[in-house]
């Protein structure tokens, strides 16, 4: 596969040496997120079979120019199908092109099929029906999500708003409007000469769709989608639809070539420019390296002072990162004159081969570390002697150890670390999963969680259980402190402090922020103390809470708080000049203050231990 762009949008195509090629049209948001892994197979799968293949990138989304509060979105993605359909006949000599489109972005197929005409065939996937619907099921994930710890410290955003959003991604004002009066009845008649409808859902409308279609003459076949609760999930539980990828495949190339696809001018390949996405203030290219790839994001006007940035995977997603904020972070960045690269580790996102499946144990592997290390590596062969990595959750773990190993690796900024060093489930199985000890003191005395115990539905025994050893693991270190403070000499120093001892010893830069309800809380009171007595003298180790900060930055709110963070933390330890630069910045920046006893603020002072607000 081979990195392309075309009209702002940023793709992959699969090639084949068959005349009949497909476009592959991402679901929206979240989804893609979740399924990119899948979708991927689903590329090489067709591509395997002869077909050429381009997925992509709308514009305002993944690593495509734009964002998603810029109005006209779902005109956008109808138009950008039209593009990539272009693109894939004048990089291949298809002569004929099919859609597969899976939830959005099936609805969106349909509606650019019917635009663009001479469409051979059209595989719906869980596809939308009806856009009023969507957004429901959108506004219903996020109101679901507000009741999980997680969610805790979210604003609800009422049906009113001009902003639907659900896990990080948001239709914003006018798009809202456009995609609630969308039927694929009633707006689309022939899409495509052929549709395949593989449904998980409204079985009734896709019945009512199905009559649609045959009515105005295309070949319909209808399967049901059972797979798509198990593929339309989280990205480290995505599991690919073996059965419904099977199918998906089997018909497309089992197509027909059409009786006038001879007449098709000759192909005449030509070469293709190296791919790039500019912009006023950055210029962005992918890039392939070893095994890996990674964006890379270059400042139109870059600063000679300051490190680049080195983006790390989030858990088993792709290099965009949660609510796409990795992208969003490294365009601004490159505004102030920094440079970056977000890159996918070995197995994730777009590296090769890609993983058939990833657990906690590959995310958290030292292989993990040693697949970053390969990044820095890149980063300073052109030119970036200075390295800050950045990563949330599992990358923070991956950036926080790169740190400790790698020379050229000057800091490291962690969202909601909640491990330093990887114990697995076999060491600690009773507190797998469990809840921050804040919110199970809130849980204590909420009558809805205690009818839950009496009905089966929570593990009493598993939270006693997981809070003993938790308390256990506390306690052990809390002995092992005293003995520390009162004799100088520390029978268990511990894996963590070893780590940041190293990291101390090396110069480098430390910065954890955490939500106020995070799990990763306990974790670093567990390693270093309710008050954080044990990262005394790692004098540039610094650790705060962010308020808004769910744990996987879900929320507008949450990005801002942390791209903010990390922003000043940045221009503060990395750069010798401060200028008018520093302070153009598009978001809202929180103004740093104290934080004593439980006042709310939107940023934590600079300090080497956590302010006592959660102690």
């Amino acid at each position: 596969m081979e990195p392309v762009v075309f009209d702002g949008c940023f793709g992959w195509l699969h090639p084949a040496n068959g005349r009949h090629g497909v476009v592959l049209c991402n679901p929206f948001g979240y989804d893609a997120l979740c399924t990119h892994r899948g979708w991927r197979r689903l590329a090489e799968r067709l591509a395997a079979s002869g077909m050429p293949v381009l997925r992509f990138d709308y514009p305002g989304a993944g690593d495509s120019l734009g964002d998603e509060e810029e109005p006209g979105r779902v005109e956008a993605w109808i138009e950008s199908i039209a593009a990539a359909v272009r693109h894939l006949r004048e990089r291949t000599g298809v002569a004929q092109v099919s859609l597969c489109g899976l939830r959005l972005g099936a609805t969106l197929a349909a509606l650019a099929g019917e635009r663009i005409g001479d469409i051979d065939g059209l595989v719906l996937l869980s596809p939308a029906l009806s856009g009023r619907n969507y957004l429901r099921e959108l506004r219903a994930h996020r109101q679901s999500w507000l009741s999980t710890p997680a969610g805790m410290t979210a604003d609800p955003i009422p049906e009113s708003a001009a902003y639907v959003e659900a896990f990080g991604f948001g239709l914003h004002g006018d798009d809202i409007a456009r995609l609630g009066v969308v039927d694929l009845r009633a707006d689309t008649k022939a899409p495509a000469r052929r549709v395949l409808l593989l449904d998980a859902s409204d079985r009734a409308r896709a019945g009512a769709l199905v009559d649609h279609y045959v009515a105005h003459g295309v070949e319909v076949e209808r399967q049901s989608f059972d797979e798509a609760d198990r593929f339309l999930v989280e990205a480290l539980y995505s599991e690919e639809p073996v059965v419904a990828f099977d199918a998906v495949t089997q018909w497309l190339a089992n197509a027909p070539l059409r009786e006038d696809a001879g007449a098709t001018p000759a192909f005449e390949p030509r070469d293709w420019a190296q791919p790039q996405l500019a912009a006023t203030q950055f210029i962005e290219q992918p890039v392939v390296f070893g095994d890996y790839f990674g964006v890379h994001c270059q400042s139109a006007d870059p600063r000679a002072d300051a490190p680049a940035l080195l983006f790390l995977n989030t858990g088993a997603s792709h290099h965009i990162g949660d609510g796409r904020i990795f992208v969003l972070f490294a365009r601004r960045l490159a505004a102030l004159g920094i440079s970056s690269l977000r890159m996918d580790l070995g197995g994730l996102g777009d590296s090769t081969p890609a993983a058939r499946s990833v657990t906690l144990d590959t995310i958290y592997s030292p292989e993990s570390s040693a697949d970053a290390a390969r990044g820095v590596d890149w980063l300073v062969a052109r030119g970036h002697a200075r390295v800050v990595v950045f990563g949330v959750c599992g990358g923070a773990f991956v950036g926080l150890h790169a740190c400790a190993q790698h020379p050229n690796v000057v800091g490291s900024f962690g969202v909601n670390l909640q491990k330093f060093i990887w114990d697995g489930a076999d060491r600690t199985p009773g507190t797998t999963g469990l809840a921050s000890n804040r919110v199970l003191r809130q849980s204590a005395v909420s009558v809805e969680k205690w009818k839950k115990v009496l009905r089966g539905e929570t593990s009493l025994s598993r939270v006693v259980s997981g809070l003993a050893q938790r308390f256990t693991r506390t306690m052990t270190r809390r002995v092992i402190d005293f003995i520390d403070a009162t004799t100088g000499w520390s029978p268990a120093p511990g894996e963590a402090r070893r780590l940041m001892q190293r990291i101390h010893a090396k110069g480098a830069e430390v910065r954890l922020v955490y939500g106020d309800y995070d799990l990763g809380l306990d974790e670093l009171k567990v390693q270093f103390g309710a008050k954080m007595g044990g990262l005394r003298g790692f004098t540039r180790v610094r650790a705060a809470t962010l308020p808004k900060l769910d744990h996987a930055l879900f929320t507008q709110a949450a990005r801002e708080a942390a791209m903010a963070d990390a922003r000043q933390w940045f221009f503060e330890r990395f750069c010798k000049r401060q200028t008018q630069d520093e302070t153009a910045w598009h978001g809202p920046v929180p103004v740093a203050r104290p934080r004593v006893a439980v006042e709310r603020a939107s940023q934590v002072t600079c300090s080497s231990h956590l302010d006592g607000a959660h102690q």
